[in-house]
């Protein structure tokens, strides 16, 4: 045998070896990336779970993509570098879905999309493409969706008309490699921030804080944080007990944010409340604040104003109390000074229930739906008496949402 026989054999036997061992590693599944970390924090009734969400971010990201300055001023960067890649058919859709869903709808397009997908438990833009792509996936998402208070409240007929702008604008974010580029880049800043915000959260009792104030226990077995990239400038409410909240808040905004976003709905509203609410959102006064404010601050419904309101009033009290208010340089807040700057004024009726809820203070006893028809039965609060009663405060405030200048 030749030496350069023999070293033809070694190089071919080898050259065999090579292709075998890469056929059986090109057969093997790709391994999956790690699920993003999760943090839990018991806090006595309350049960923190802090986890980022490809999906909800991907939802938030396409609110922004609409290009509304309300958003991009918060998100620049991030909006440049997605917008610019947008062709014909992405920008349609997006136009679609502004037209639809904001102007005509009158909803807030990013924390409407994330209310509503939250039913389906979609934690990536797989799922969430796989559900408008699937119609047997879509007709559970509407039902289990109206099977919840705000979509009995709100209806589905917005997002049959957008399903196909959806549908384009989640295929785009594929394009785009949106999923990797979340795990390269934001998930690393997200974790981070829940690594920080883990200790932070620890001595903040959201649940009993809430509970002591509704005169009721809440059904909670654990509160879900989701921490976002882009959910800035909102604290989101969706279904079950999740929220989501931005990564570069404070720790006393996200804290506060689980108050608020506990709240909804703060109370059954049926029978003699009802009655009570309607009969006070007829109130010349308190229709002007439905109709004259910036719609961007959303709440462009008597009864969604009434809610939040209903919920801000219990959210500003206890944060007040607990020391979550504070404005942009960390200086604490009262509450009606908080009431002034938030949402242009918007909210008189929660300034009155505030004061209200200060007045009777801790040692209150009772629920809240009590609480409130005392109040009607009281005289405190009365159809056509709101504007008179919030300008008797010497807390009251000029109300920016309605044109009031401040006194120079």
């Amino acid at each position: 045998m030749t030496l350069e026989s023999h070293s033809f054999r070694r190089a071919v036997a080898l050259l065999c070896a090579v292709l075998m061992w890469t056929a059986c590693a090109g057969s093997r599944p790709v391994p999956a990336a790690p699920e993003p970390a999760v943090r839990r924090v018991d806090s006595g009734r309350t049960r923190w779970v802090l986890r980022p969400s490809e999906a909800y971010d991907a939802l938030c990201l396409l609110n922004l993509l609409r290009g509304d300055a309300f958003y991009t001023r918060f998100h620049p960067a991030e909006f440049q570098r997605f917008s610019a890649r947008l062709g014909t058919r992405e920008q349609a859709a997006l136009a679609h879905l502004t037209e639809r869903m904001a102007k005509q709808g009158g909803k807030m397009v990013g924390p409407f999309l994330t209310l509503v997908f939250s039913v389906t438990g979609a934690t990536t833009v797989e799922d969430l493409a796989a559900t408008v792509a699937d119609d047997a996936a879509w007709s559970r998402m509407r039902a289990d969706f109206l099977a919840t208070s705000y979509g009995r409240e709100g209806g589905f007929a917005e997002m049959e008309d957008v399903r196909g702008d959806l549908g384009v604008l989640l295929a785009f974010l594929e394009r785009v490699e949106f999923p990797r580029v979340w795990r390269a880049e934001y998930l690393p800043q997200v974790e981070q921030a829940i690594a920080g915000l883990a200790a932070k959260v620890a001595p903040h009792d959201v649940v009993g804080w809430n509970e002591a104030v509704l005169g009721r226990e809440l059904q909670v077995a654990a509160l879900s944080a989701h921490v976002l990239k882009f959910a800035k400038p909102h604290g989101i409410r969706v279904t079950g007990w999740n929220f989501l909240t931005d990564a570069t808040y404070p720790a006393d905004v996200t804290v506060k944010t689980a108050v608020h976003e506990l709240l909804h709905p703060p109370f059954t509203r049926e029978g003699a409340l009802d009655a009570k609410l309607s009969a006070l959102e007829a109130d010349p006064y308190f229709q002007r604040l439905v109709r004259e404010h910036d719609p961007a601050f959303g709440y462009t419904t008597a009864r969604g104003l009434t809610e939040e309101d209903c919920a801000e009033a219990i959210d500003v009290y206890v944060s007040e109390r607990e020391g979550l208010l504070r404005n942009r340089e960390g200086r604490p807040l009262t509450g009606a000074e908080f009431f002034r700057d938030h949402d242009d004024g918007l909210h008189v009726l929660a300034f009155v229930l505030y004061e209200e809820l200060k007045r009777a203070g801790p040692s209150r006893e009772g629920t809240y739906e009590a609480f409130l028809l005392g109040l009607f039965e009281r005289g405190v609060l009365e159809p056509g008496g709101l504007e008179r009663r919030f300008r008797a405060s010497p807390g009251h405030y000029p109300v920016k949402a309605l044109g009031e200048a401040a006194a120079p």
